[in-house]
């Protein structure tokens, strides 16, 4: 065993078993930032009856709560409920000198500005219902910095990325806007504005965020040693900003490769879709696909029923986009729901030869890499059966809609799942590879020879037309053996939902709840629990892996917060 595992598994062998900190732990890791709200409740209940708990065990308490407080100030300075409350902390607790000179800043910055209560505010911008227009009024005329913030916030959720750099522009005349700069050039970046995003980052005090974007960047630029060194600086900064060592990871494993070629091999490979009664936008997602590079993957193309429009002009249209590639169109007479139509394609005769199926929707823009992407991660998680995407919403300023979910709470005729969308903001807290209990089956490949080995059932038919279909099909593939992972480094746009999607009607609630109570009683709780240790099973030992590649790469500080506060868990 080298010294760098040593040190880690006795850190390791330290921790004190404490069930609520795990979870408080777990839930935070998933989320990557935790909202503020939910971060404040979090910290309140690890503060709870520190006494009633041994000196180590009380300690991680304290260490995380004192954590999630700070990152939640991060994230909104202008609570000031929250600031007194970190205030207190910053002066029992220790943190860093780098967050220490940003919160000093914070203070002398807001000490002059009228407090304001955060859940009138948040009350008051809900009230808005999403509206463009009085959103941006809001965030340029607004009474007070955190109504204002608050507005520029959810103009990034729903996507109006002019509107949102609109307002940062105003915002950034205030004194206070050197305090969330950093938050403003993550939308910025988001955008794909790189010099915008620089020049936000420069107008920024220097705090944890700022340092994990300017990592960002470097990487970018193709600095590796910086940006590596820059990631650490962050988790030395804050080191509850436990994502970031999932990061470090990614940035010591080999890049995606440039070609098809170096990852594919001789495998062969399906690209499989279906669509009901959606002309411009399947064709759309057919274009996407055809300019990505799949190589010579073979498409199939299935009309379920569509009734909207005639099946000769949609073929016709289809082939003009496909510019001769050859595409397999089938046409058939009645929608047959997503789950059997998924099961059709599955069991066409080239579909069944092949090494790997990509199932799609079909409201799906792809990046070009997507496939090498996915491909590079079976070579080098090769016990993952399924592997799929970070999504996010449409519009000029993507926001996050689906990230890697796990069971939150099982039992008999009980399942809950984690947040899909934790955070709206994307803010580079979930790009990184793990393995998960799901992932959105919007863009997910299939390895085809696991599933039948493992004799993975097909997608139950009772969850037609959609909802959980997907879902209960990657909880099927784990109670066969097999294991589900969520590939962050590959961001798909889905269409279903812009971020201001209208209320589902009561008869479309009655559907997803029907479905869902289904699957609660198709599948056992001690099955469900059995599901639930394979995934943290799995989760831990990557995990450890993660811990033994980084540690390296960590100050003595960084090193001895990371291990106090989620060692444990991962135990």
């Amino acid at each position: 065993m080298s010294t760098i595992q040593e040190e880690v598994t006795i850190m390791q062998t330290q921790q004190t078993s404490d069930a609520g900190a795990d979870f408080y732990c777990f839930q935070h890791v998933n989320n990557g930032y935790t909202e503020p709200g939910l971060a404040m409740h979090m910290g309140d209940q690890l503060l709870r009856d520190l006494q009633a708990h041994p000196p180590a065990a009380a300690a991680r308490r304290l260490t995380l709560a004192s954590g999630l407080l700070r990152q939640a100030l991060l994230l909104n300075p202008f609570d000031a409920a929250l600031r007194g409350v970190v205030q207190a902390m910053v002066g029992a607790q220790p943190c860093s000198a780098v967050y220490k000179q940003w919160f000093t800043a914070a203070e002398k910055i807001l000490a002059p500005v009228p407090d304001v209560f955060m859940g009138d505010v948040l009350e008051q911008v809900a009230a808005l219902q999403k509206n463009d227009e009085k959103l941006l009024d809001g965030a340029l005329h607004g009474d007070s910095l955190a109504y204002r913030f608050t507005c520029i916030g959810v103009l990034w959720e729903i996507g109006r990325g002019d509107y949102f750099m609109q307002a940062v522009e105003a915002f950034l005349q205030t004194d206070a806007g050197s305090l969330v700069a950093p938050y403003f050039a993550w939308g910025a970046l988001r955008m794909g504005h790189a010099d915008a995003c620089r020049k936000l980052l420069n107008k920024a005090i220097v705090s944890p965020m700022s340092l994990h974007l300017r990592a960002e960047l470097a990487l970018r630029e193709g600095k590796t040693e910086k940006g590596l060194a820059l990631l650490g600086h962050a988790l030395e900064a804050e080191p509850v900003l436990l994502f970031i060592l999932y990061r470090m990871y990614e940035v010591l494993q080999p890049a995606v490769p440039a070609r098809l070629e170096d990852v594919r091999g001789a495998n062969d490979v399906s690209v499989v879709f279906y669509t009901w009664n959606k002309f411009d936008v399947t064709l759309e997602t057919l274009q996407s696909l055809v300019r990505s590079d799949i190589g010579g993957a073979a498409i199939t193309l299935l009309n379920n029923g569509s009734d909207a429009f005639a099946a000769q002009d949609f073929e016709r249209a289809a082939r003009d986009i496909a510019q001769g590639r050859d595409i397999e169109i089938i046409h058939l007479p009645v929608n047959v729901g997503a789950p059997a139509a998924r099961n059709w394609l599955w069991e066409l005769p080239h579909v069944r030869r092949s090494d790997y199926v990509a199932y799609l929707d079909d409201d799906v823009l792809l990046p070009e890499g997507w496939l090498r992407s996915y491909l590079q991660t079976k070579k080098e998680f090769p016990q993952a059966t399924v592997v799929g995407p970070k999504v996010v919403n449409p519009g000029e300023l993507p926001s996050v809609q689906y990230v890697p979910r796990f069971f939150s709470q099982v039992g008999d005729r009980l399942i809950r799942f984690t947040n899909n969308a934790p955070l709206f903001w994307d803010m580079g807290q979930y790009d990184y590879r793990r393995p998960c209990l799901s992932v959105m089956g919007c863009c997910h490949l299939f390895d085809r020879a696991a599933c039948d080995s493992l004799g993975v059932p097909p997608f139950d038919v009772r969850f037609s037309p959609s909802q959980v279909d997907d879902l209960e099909h990657d909880i099927q593939v784990w109670m066969c053996g097999g294991q589900v992972l969520y590939d962050g480094r590959t961001t798909v746009v889905h269409r279903q939902d812009s971020g201001r999607k209208a209320p589902l009607s009561e008869a479309a609630w009655g559907h997803v709840w029907g479905n869902h109570m289904k699957m609660e009683a198709k599948i056992s709780g001690s099955e469900l629990k059995r599901v639930d240790a394979a995934v943290r099973d799995s989760d831990k030992a990557h995990f450890e892996n993660v811990l033994h590649a980084v540690v390296p790469h960590l100050s003595d500080e960084a090193k001895k917060a990371v291990m106090q506060l989620c060692g444990a868990i991962f135990r």
